[in-house]
């Protein structure tokens, strides 16, 4: 079941654990799952952790990738665009969020195909169902929302430190912001 919190609700102090029920379930079964194994509830998100050491997937990067990640189920096998990595590390950790968003929402519901993620489709309005739907579940897994609501008041709603903060890119800062209605028209 899923709550809904406002930043209110969260004192000081509160960590990733405190507000993995405000997430798609999917989300909050995989932080779960993570925080009963290795019970690291702080920021930022350890997203290669969850893949690899609670899903037991193995995460590589290639610079001949001419994708921006793929996920190669029947291998457990994700792999990651090594010159975009390099790039920008949160770019990294969204690229891989997302891959785990495919292998969560569509791998462990049947679907064993690969899935291939290019740059100009995994962007917001892109079109794809399955790609806006990892999109999503990557934003949520990263970038909480009772956390990022307290972050942005306790940052005052710097995009700079909040994306070091939850270290994600700062356009998946910014989409994030914006879809939770927190972004003031000045700023987009």
């Amino acid at each position: 079941m899923t709550r809904n919190w406002s930043y209110e609700d969260l004192p000081r102090g509160s960590t990733i654990r405190d507000v993995a029920e405000s997430v798609d379930p999917r989300v909050e079964a995989l932080l779960q799952r993570y925080f009963e194994h290795f019970a690291s509830p702080v920021l930022p998100v350890p997203v290669d952790s969850i893949a690899v050491d609670l899903l037991g997937l193995t995460v590589d990067e290639n610079d001949e990738l001419d994708v921006s990640g793929m996920l190669v189920p029947s291998e457990h096998q994700i792999w990651l665009n090594g010159r975009e990595a390099r790039q920008s590390s949160g770019r990294r950790r969204f690229t891989l969020a997302h891959e785990l968003g495919h292998w969560i929402c569509q791998y462990e519901q049947g679907h064993v195909e690969p899935r291939y993620c290019r740059a100009d489709e995994i962007g917001v309005g892109a079109g794809r169902k399955l790609e806006r739907e990892a999109n999503t579940f990557a934003a949520q897994l990263l970038m909480p929302e009772p956390l990022l609501r307290r972050e942005a008041v306790e940052l005052k709603l710097n995009l700079h430190a909040l994306a070091r903060r939850f270290e994600v890119s700062l356009p998946a800062m910014k989409v994030r912001l914006q879809q939770l209605s927190l972004l003031p028209a000045y700023m987009q």
